[in-house]
């Protein structure tokens, strides 16, 4: 029993210790085919029905969106996606903002966070200390035509169960 507990404290722990090393702030959302304040609204509706979503912004001239989180809420960004495709548009780009605390990532580093596996692709080694920007890679985060540019790079190094993000570091 004694054994048993140990295990389980030693295994919440360490959960608990990577659960603080990362966290998303906010998803910058590119959204094709908006052309009225009307599309952006419908947009802006569907994504604010999310459970986990605090706020949105859109901005019309730019065809984009921010979406902001509730404290402690699982983000879930295929949801966000979802959202602008049940709208009636396409996702043009989705990157998120995300808080990390001495983390260690190269190319094809996979990580967990909300019962999601994370992989860098094309990531040069660095350690993550505060706001990253990261981009989405995949069908239904990117446009077709960037899309082709990265599917050599997708192959899931992550354990299986989880649903598996690819994301690569913003460049500036």
């Amino acid at each position: 029993m004694k054994t048993w507990l140990k295990s389980t404290l030693g295994i919440a722990a360490l959960l608990i210790s990577f659960a603080a090393k990362a966290q998303i702030t906010e998803v910058q959302i590119g959204v094709d085919g908006l052309t009225c304040s009307q599309c952006s609204r419908s947009v802006e509706m569907r994504i604010r029905k999310l459970s986990f979503v605090q706020d949105v912004k859109m901005n019309l001239e730019h065809t984009e969106g921010k979406v902001y989180f509730k404290s402690g809420a699982k983000v879930e960004v295929d949801k966000i996606a979802q959202a602008v495709v049940d709208a009636g548009f396409s996702v043009r780009k989705l990157k998120a903002n995300m808080l990390f605390k001495n983390v260690a990532v190269s190319s094809n580093y996979c990580f967990a966070y909300d019962n999601n596996n994370y992989q860098f692709i094309q990531t040069p080694g660095q350690t993550l200390n505060g706001a990253v920007n990261l981009t989405f890679v995949g069908k239904g985060y990117m446009e077709k035509k960037e899309l082709k540019k990265w599917q050599p790079y997708m192959k899931s190094n992550c354990g299986a169960g989880s649903k598996n993000y690819f994301v690569t570091i913003e460049k500036s």
